[in-house]
């Protein structure tokens, strides 16, 4: 992508954005044999570059405020074949066909797979119960209606149930690093996050996994407020802090118990 800074250093910072953005998108082109997909760069208030490959098709980088373009553009050459890799291994992935919410579709919540339990009637209410999840609306047979009741429960739960954890699991360290601020939110390709702000954002689905794999989660964002990268001394903090995580992470991987 050398020709993209020659190519582009004497125009307008508009022009310049532009131009990056089409150079890198032809070399992307070449290199993974698709011309449709998108780049997007996302500025934010954080000391690193990182690059997430959402899914076949699209590209997201997160750069530092003013990080200048030439450096996205050396740091989007250098990643190409971690690119190519990943959008690989998801174009081998199967199809999963869409979920179900229909009266007795299984759903996942706290590692375990629960039948939907749908009432007709008002207030809207959602909860889990030995009969399984039970969703209470005016539209029962409306699936768009149930998933967004669904969803508003998995944010609420970890609204709930997440910030009382992540408080426990900053006492694991021997730091005085502030408790985080805790932000949940819906993500689509990621169960955590966190700045150099020290806010963590958390998936609200992760109310879907155990509560061994729920502190993973939240145990693996506060070893990023120390070490943000994943090196040795990441995974070093990690092992001291979680010795078991290796177990864990392979639980949150096989999905949910029946």
């Amino acid at each position: 992508m050398a020709s993209s800074k020659r190519g582009c250093s004497n125009v307008s910072p508009l022009s310049r954005r532009v131009c990056y953005l089409t150079q890198v998108r032809r070399s992307l082109t070449e290199r993974l044999g698709s011309h449709n997909f998108s780049i997007e760069v996302k500025r934010q208030s954080r000391k690193t570059l990182a690059i997430h490959v959402l899914s076949k098709t699209d590209v997201e980088i997160r750069a530092p405020l003013k990080c200048p373009w030439a450096e996205i553009d050396r740091f989007l050459e250098e990643r190409l074949p971690w690119i190519v890799k990943t959008r690989e291994r998801l174009a081998s992935q199967p199809v999963v066909p869409p979920p179900s919410y229909r009266e007795g579709a299984l759903h996942p919540y706290l590692g375990f797979q629960r039948p939907l339990n749908l009432i007709r009637g008002k207030p809207a209410f959602v909860a889990a119960d030995d009969s399984g999840i039970v969703v209470r609306c005016m539209n029962p047979d409306n699936e768009t209606l149930i998933r967004k009741h669904l969803e508003g429960w998995y944010r609420r739960e970890a609204e709930r149930y997440l910030p009382e954890r992540i408080i426990q699991g900053n006492t694991l360290f021997d730091d005085e690093v502030p408790e985080p601020r805790l932000t949940v939110r819906k993500m689509r390709a990621r169960w955590g996050s966190c700045d150099g702000t020290g806010e963590i954002s958390i998936n609200s689905l992760v109310m879907c996994k155990s509560w061994q794999a729920i502190d993973l989660v939240l145990v693996h964002e506060l070893c990023h407020l120390r070490h943000f990268r994943h090196d040795g001394k990441f995974y070093g903090l990690l092992s001291k802090v979680m010795p078991d995580w290796r177990e864990r992470e392979k639980e949150f991987k096989a999905g949910h118990s029946d």
